[in-house]
């Protein structure tokens, strides 16, 4: 076979690769051959969290940095081992379910350098199992003032009765996310999820909900739109565009307390911290709460 062209054997299904070798991040000197294998290698944990969710994904034709889209629709023709979901308000879109770690590499061979995934998944897809805050920073904090300020909001939302897991986004972000039962609707996770951040907001006069720039200067962000119908977050133990090929990953608190820089997990990173530490998310997400703050 041509060097420039492979076949895969993932979860039983052949998935051809064409130019493996071709660099996907220069900077880090990853291929795409490179960043199959770590999707092969954390597929277990991305699974464990991501399977039977909607997926979107960021496509770089030529690699980062360079020209790239963000695409929702399955992209055509779609082979018979990807499971493909129709929904939308408006205008139906065809998603991508993620169920086998095959549907990653054939996403891999297209390019595919960022995954997000929606707080939804089979079989509940009117029902949300998680509820996610996206901590964003004032303009020019560090990384070290948005975690303190996570350690800081952490307690207002378990004192609200929920299990509150951690990760970075993979960039300079961090997500604060919580396990529910699959017994509410997006609007009523909404609305929860608004009612924590206002007592966020009450407790921390330095957060905000108002996403517009000029009406959030020196104060957090406490994006809570991820939680509406068909809106993602970065998908756990995925990799981001970033020169160095950044992983949003799973961490405990007790990590994030000394953690001083996100971008020390990346795809060439993340396999060994597992093998050493573990997921740290294993156990803790199976901790579902009901909604307590319902308006």
């Amino acid at each position: 076979m041509d060097a420039r062209e492979q076949t895969l054997q993932i979860d039983g299904f052949e998935v051809r690769i064409t130019h493996p070798d071709k660099l996907l991040f220069p900077q880090a000197g990853i291929t795409k051959r490179k960043l199959l294998d770590y999707y092969q290698a954390v597929a277990p944990y991305i699974l464990r969290y991501s399977r039977g969710r909607p997926l979107v994904f960021v496509r770089y034709p030529h690699g980062t940095p360079g020209y790239s889209f963000f695409q929702k629709n399955a992209p055509e023709p779609v082979p018979p081992f990807v499971k493909v979901r129709e929904m939308g308000k408006f205008k139906p879109t065809r998603y991508v379910v993620l169920e086998h770690a095959a549907e990653l590499a054939w996403l891999v061979q297209l390019h595919a350098l960022e995954f997000h995934v929606m707080g939804i998944r089979r079989p509940h897809w009117a029902n949300p199992d998680l509820m996610v805050f996206d901590i964003d920073p004032p303009e020019g904090a560090g990384f070290a003032e948005i975690r303190d300020f996570a350690l800081g909001i952490r307690p207002v939302i378990r004192k609200l009765g929920y299990t509150t897991l951690v990760k970075t986004s993979g960039k300079r972000g961090v997500h604060i996310v919580c396990p529910l039962v699959p017994a509410y609707t997006v609007d009523q996770v909404m609305d929860a999820a608004e009612s924590v951040a206002r007592e966020i907001m009450r407790v921390f006069p330095d957060s905000t909900l108002d996403v517009r720039k000029d009406k959030r200067r020196g104060k957090f962000l406490i994006d809570i739109y991820r939680n509406r119908a068909f809106q993602t977050f970065s998908m756990p133990y995925g990799t981001r565009a970033t020169p160095m090929a950044s992983v949003a990953m799973p961490i405990d608190w007790e990590t994030l307390r000394t953690l001083d820089d996100p971008h020390v997990y990346t795809i060439g990173t993340v396999p060994e911290v597992l093998q050493k530490k573990g997921d740290a998310w294993e156990g803790e997400f199976a901790r579902t709460s009901h909604l307590h703050t319902l308006r």
